[in-house]
């Protein structure tokens, strides 16, 4: 995958080697949170020994990909903001995590950015709950947002997917999911989307909310 730096790198997108499908008609995408959803959450990884798949994600990856969806990642790293890693520690875990999933073209892209609390009140803050990882996404692939799908362990996950417009969100009690959950049913209340609260990824390979 290639790698582009962005906003005086504050952000870092990861790109597939394969050719953007802008010029084809809107996609449909499933975003992924990256730690506790991908990767078990070391909290704020930096060393690649610590990288671990956590279960279903090959599996999901494959069925997605086969699907026609898009599968992008999309995270908030603000250790590099509280200065406890380096952009250089951050490309590594991410190589780290693509090659232990190994499948050719399964992600298509990742998105980050390394903003801390503070900078979220920013129009151009990509730091969930803020939406603009999933609209920039949405842009580069030409992607239909109300047909795709998001998959978190936090709350700020669920919202960002809510107000990016995505009208399927799915957490997962993996990750920060177990402290999250209450948070993310109370919040489901106030919203129209369709919520599905699953335990793991191995539960959704099995689930038809993925169509062709």
């Amino acid at each position: 995958m290639r790698i582009e730096h962005l906003n005086e790198k504050k952000h870092i997108i990861f790109l597939s080697n394969q050719k953007s499908s802008k010029a084809d008609s809107p996609k449909k995408a499933v975003f992924f949170d990256r730690d506790g959803v991908l990767i078990k959450d070391t909290h704020y990884i930096k060393d690649i020994k610590d990288v671990s798949v956590l279960n279903g994600v090959n599996q999901l990856l494959q069925k997605t990909r086969d699907l026609g969806y898009l599968n992008i990642v999309i995270t908030n790293q603000s250790g590099i903001s509280r200065n406890f890693f380096s952009w250089e520690d951050y490309e590594n875990v991410t190589n780290k995590m693509l090659e232990l999933i190994n499948l050719p073209n399964a992600i298509n892209a990742i998105y980050a950015n390394g903003e801390g609390p503070d900078e979220l009140n920013s129009k151009n803050s990509w730091r969930k709950p803020n939406p603009n990882m999933i609209i920039k996404a949405s842009q580069d692939f030409s992607i239909d947002l109300s047909k795709s799908i998001l998959i978190g362990d936090r709350l700020t996950d669920i919202k960002s997917g809510e107000e990016a417009g995505l009208n399927n969100l799915v957490h997962l009690l993996t990750g920060k999911g177990k402290e999250e959950r209450i948070k993310v049913i109370e919040y489901y209340r106030s919203t129209n989307k369709n919520l599905l609260l699953m335990d793991d990824l191995t539960f959704l390979i099995r689930e038809d909310i993925f169509r062709e």
